[in-house]
């Protein structure tokens, strides 16, 4: 389930596409960014905000690169390749409810994966 949702998520991003995983997050979902001070609280919130950067991305031929990598304190995580933050290495751990959804997306350094 969770490498199932990565790699959705992932191809989001590689396609500008947010509606693939769509599905895949509970309606009362929320979305965290270390670098971001405002916390998403909804999945209609988070998906208007991904349309949006996904949009800006493609607009500016902005690519991402990705790979599936363990974690210590989630199972797997989305590791970004291609960029680097000056705190370094980022990328993306996700947990689930009972029913299999995305609870939580945090977009964090890989020292907190």
């Amino acid at each position: 389930m969770e490498e199932k949702f990565l790699n959705k998520l992932a191809e989001a991003y590689q396609t500008y596409d947010a509606s693939i995983i769509e599905d895949y997050l509970a309606d009362d979902m929320h979305y965290a960014s270390m670098w971001v001070f405002h916390e998403m609280t909804s999945k209609q919130e988070y998906l208007d905000y991904l349309a949006g950067k996904l949009q800006t991305m493609k607009e500016h031929g902005a690519k991402m690169e990705f790979q599936i990598v363990p974690g210590r304190l989630h199972e797997k995580a989305l590791l970004v390749t291609n960029d680097e933050a000056p705190e370094g290495k980022f990328g993306f751990v996700a947990d689930f409810n009972k029913e299999g959804k995305v609870k939580m997306l945090n977009i964090t350094a890989q020292a907190f994966f």
